[in-house]
């Protein structure tokens, strides 16, 4: 196995260093501590309550057009999403901005902004207040994160250095097809369903609609124009350097910014040059493509596409591509400064799937290519 190779890798370094970070220099500016470390003391020496097993979200939705939230805090849901065909209503978030990550398949968003389009890789914020449809293939399978907190930062287009697309393929899944009823989209009249952020179970608002008076009907004034509206971002098109090499967080760039939260993909190769303990934020971690092994102070635990793995505060972590060499580690991060709950089993998995990842490059990095022809 790969994995074995790439153990024996890890335990070839006796020693490593540690650097401890706080959040937005929060409560003191600079880098928190350094500490050379017996790295086998970093690894799979500590027991929690705080302790989450990795899980297969995916596999936990038991029907097409299920969504399931999977963590939350006082600020923030992250769930995942089966998106079959048409969804049954238009959906306004009252106070809460609402963040897709499209994993499989296609969605097309019908907005009050205009229509958008979701490919695998790509991150889309659609602003609180702003009703939404989506409408999705059989296959489509996203995450979602809804932040009571408005996003006030959105990574520009003019950051992009690379321009790729993917393809993700399911396999031993469940074979679900899109329903009859759902197969095309509604006009007309239609339903939109208002969701505020302390809703119980119980509690709801529906108003019917007429299609054209929401679909592309908004528009953005005064200086919203600049800043406003929905938001589509490249997740994996932005770096200038394989990450994790030291120097900061050389080579990626926070993808969207609210007062607790924080998003960034990663593209390592090898091992990360040392372990890292957050003392004001936890980590959730979602394999894209590519193999890895998460090494921390609770285990050491191969990973895969569609996998996550979630860091709590203040333990020791890192990670290694799997094999060393491969070059195809992506993955996408949330931080929050507010603990996590996970509300379901994460041991609960209904189906035993796997993902391959398809890469088209159509534009490669400038920094890349100069690496590769050294």
């Amino acid at each position: 196995m790969e994995a074995n190779r790439t153990i024996e890798e890890i335990y070839k370094q006796e020693q490593i260093g540690e650097f401890m970070t706080t959040w937005e220099n929060f409560p003191r500016p600079g880098l928190a501590a350094w500490v050379d470390r017996r790295k086998a003391g970093l690894m799979g020496t500590a027991k929690s309550t705080r302790y989450t097993p990795r899980f297969r979200p995916f596999d936990m939705l038991a029907r097409p057009n299920q969504s399931l939230v999977i963590l939350e805090n006082q600020n923030h849901r992250i769930g995942v999403a089966s998106v079959c065909g048409v969804q049954d209503a238009f959906h306004r978030y009252v106070d809460a901005d609402i963040i897709y990550f499209q994993f499989c398949g296609t969605t097309t968003v019908e907005t009050e902004l205009g229509v958008y389009e979701l490919t695998p890789g790509q991150v889309m914020l659609v602003p609180g207040g702003i009703a939404h449809r989506s409408i999705g293939t059989a296959d489509s399978l996203r995450y979602f994160c809804l932040t009571h907190e408005a996003v006030s930062y959105v990574m520009n287009e003019d950051q992009y250095t690379s321009d790729t697309t993917f393809e993700m393929k399911r396999i031993c899944g469940p074979n679900w097809q899109i329903p009859s009823d759902v197969q095309q989209a509604s006009t007309g009249r239609v339903v939109e369903r208002m969701h505020c952020w302390d809703d119980g179970p119980e509690d709801f608002t529906i108003v019917d609609r007429d299609y054209e008076d929401l679909v592309g009907a908004a528009s953005l004034r005064g200086p919203a124009k600049e800043t406003g509206g929905v938001k589509t971002v490249h997740a994996f098109d932005h770096f200038t350097a394989i990450v994790g090499k030291g120097g900061g967080d050389a080579g990626t760039q926070p993808l969207m910014l609210a007062e607790h939260l924080r998003l960034r993909t990663y593209n390592m190769q090898g091992e990360q040059y040392a372990f890292h303990r957050a003392l004001r934020s936890e980590e959730v971690r979602i394999q894209f493509r590519g193999n890895a092994i998460d090494m921390s102070e609770f285990e050491n635990v191969e990973v895969k596409p569609g996998d996550v793995t979630i860091i709590p505060l203040g333990i020791a972590h890192s990670v290694i591509s799997d094999p060393p060499e491969d070059p195809s580690f992506l993955r996408l991060n949330f931080y929050s400064t507010q603990p996590w709950r996970v509300p379901i089993d994460p041991t609960r998995h209904l189906y035993q799937s796997t993902f391959e990842c398809t890469t088209t490059v159509r534009k490669q990095a400038s920094w890349l290519l100069a690496q590769s022809a050294r």
